[in-house]
């Protein structure tokens, strides 16, 4: 009893004894639209999967086409002779008209997504003067832009002034002149008085009105007129490509690949594009492949638009890329992550053929994009994908993990072997260490005649982890887990099907020293 009792005697660092616990790690069944995004992912007839997917290449920017510079507008009214002036008394009344400075561009109106007016006066005069200043030709809602203002009393020579901005947003610029017959025209109107709450004040030829009006920052929503005859140089310019983006590494080859080069044209002008360069580009291999077709250093004309009751008509034009007329399938092939191109956009090549009708909107300018067609028919060769999963290890208590044994369970329904590798990542997502020290190859599933495969096949890989990468895993949340694929049979090109799919289960047997307090 003594020897009994002593035994159980309280450690001075409490209890503990050791234990196992096994479990799951990462349950997950990968199919087709976990490798690839099943946004752009469609099913045939027979099941099998295609790609389909459209990347845009260029939109037309409103500057290029129409920009409308900041213009100043200065006027300074004099006062002619000597005379008193009563309260109330109008000093200037005047309405001037300003002709915009824009080259080759012939404005009749246009409609201010977002824009200001600085609007600084001056005034000499030694009395509060008060301001109605208007911009008739520019309506919100159909009222005319007006604004009071009141400028302070000069003291001796210096200047009572007023400095305030205005938003010009939403409103309608009818830029015809007051007569409706100019273009790039705008009209203003001012009259200022003596404060009718002021004194009567002595002025003479000294005392003038400086007012200042300052248009920037203009941005037209829509514009109508005669926008020129100009040409404007495009790129060269990269633009993103994502259908390959968790691709990493390897190379793949495509039974066929079908794309659409497509350009739509919703702006009320025409058009000659000019296309020299059109470019698959791998940044990560540093290969480029150049499009060899028709349409390289070839006019292509594109007609204008038609609007009627606030409806936009697009003139569209698309020009098929196939295996049979273009080299499509190696640009492809090279799994690009970016497109360039260089080209050379002219408008209106025939001149005002519109008599001054041309429009355009900034919401819907003219752009080009592909759409791209590849049937999931294929041949892999160490073709590598990366993704990322969370980790699901938790215990209980206080406990010093040991070490362990991971085994992989892999029922694969992919024609194709794969070689598996998963890495841990700390919170910056580095990989700080790898789970399999050596390759472990997930075999294929097995395929009839018509190479379709007809069962799953089952992988098991059994990994033993010591006592220092089982604590770095305790405290790891997220794995990278990368694939490296091979399609069998080679050079036979398989076709990837809407069931094919792989069972993954990473299971931990994992021994812990549990303490309790």
């Amino acid at each position: 009893m003594i020897i009994f009792f002593s035994s159980c005697k309280k450690d001075a660092d409490g209890p503990y004894w050791d234990t196992h616990i096994l479990g799951p790690i990462i349950n997950t069944s990968l199919g087709i639209d976990n490798l690839l995004p099943d946004s752009i992912l469609q099913e045939n007839p027979d099941s099998s999967m295609k790609i389909v997917y459209q990347n845009n290449i260029y939109t037309l920017s409103m500057d290029t086409l129409l920009k409308i510079p900041d213009t100043i507008l200065k006027k300074v009214y004099m006062l002619p002779v000597t005379l008193t002036l009563n309260p109330g008394q109008v000093v200037v009344n005047n309405t001037a008209e300003t002709t915009y400075s824009l080259p080759d561009i012939q404005l009749r109106t246009s409609t201010i997504k977002s824009g200001f007016v600085r609007y600084r006066v001056k005034s000499y005069i030694n009395e509060i003067t008060t301001f109605t200043y208007n911009i008739p030709s520019a309506k919100l809602n159909g009222v005319p832009f007006a604004v009071n203002i009141t400028i302070p009393a000069a003291i001796g020579e210096t200047p009572g002034i007023s400095d305030q901005i205005f938003d010009l947003s939403g409103y309608v610029f009818d830029l015809t002149g007051i007569n409706n017959d100019k273009v790039n025209s705008l009209y203003t109107s001012v009259i200022a008085s003596i404060s009718a709450s002021g004194q009567p004040v002595l002025v003479s030829y000294s005392d003038s009105l400086v007012v200042e009006n300052t248009f920037y920052d203009m941005i037209p929503y829509y514009a109508k007129g005669y926008f020129g005859q100009n040409t404007f140089d495009v790129g060269p310019e990269e633009t993103e490509f994502t259908l390959f983006k968790r691709i990493v590494d390897g190379t793949i080859q495509l039974e066929d690949v079908n794309l659409n080069f497509n350009i739509r044209n919703p702006v009320g002008i025409d058009a000659q594009l000019f296309i020299s360069n059109l470019s698959s580009i791998n940044s990560r291999t540093g290969t480029t492949v150049n499009l060899v077709n028709s349409i390289i250093n070839s006019p292509i004309n594109i007609n204008r638009s038609s609007e009627s009751g606030g409806s936009i008509y697009p003139y569209s034009v698309n020009y098929p890329l196939t295996t049979s007329n273009s080299n499509i399938k190696q640009m492809i092939e090279n799994l690009p992550d970016k497109f360039g191109y260089s080209m050379q956009i002219t408008a209106n090549p025939l001149g005002n053929v519109s008599g001054s009708n041309d429009f355009i909107y900034s919401d819907n300018l003219l752009d080009a994009s592909l759409d791209i067609e590849i049937p999931l028919s294929l041949v892999a060769n160490n073709l590598t994908l990366a993704d990322t999963l969370d980790l699901t290890i938790s215990g209980n208590g206080s406990q010093d993990v040991k070490n362990g044994t991971f085994t992989l369970f892999a029922d694969n329904g992919f024609p194709f072997d794969a070689a598996l590798q998963m890495y841990l990542l700390n919170d910056s997502n580095n990989i700080t260490d790898s789970i399999f020290s050596t390759i472990n190859i997930i075999d294929e599933a097995p395929v009839n005649s018509n190479f379709r495969v007809i069962d799953k096949r089952l992988t098991k890989i059994t990994v033993p982890v010591n006592e220092s990468k089982m604590n770095l895993l305790m405290n790891t949340k997220r794995m990278a887990l990368k694939v490296k694929f091979n399609t069998t049979l080679q050079p036979q090109y398989i076709k990837i099907y809407s069931d094919y799919s792989i069972d993954v289960k990473l299971v931990g047997d994992i021994n812990y020293t549990v303490h309790t307090k």
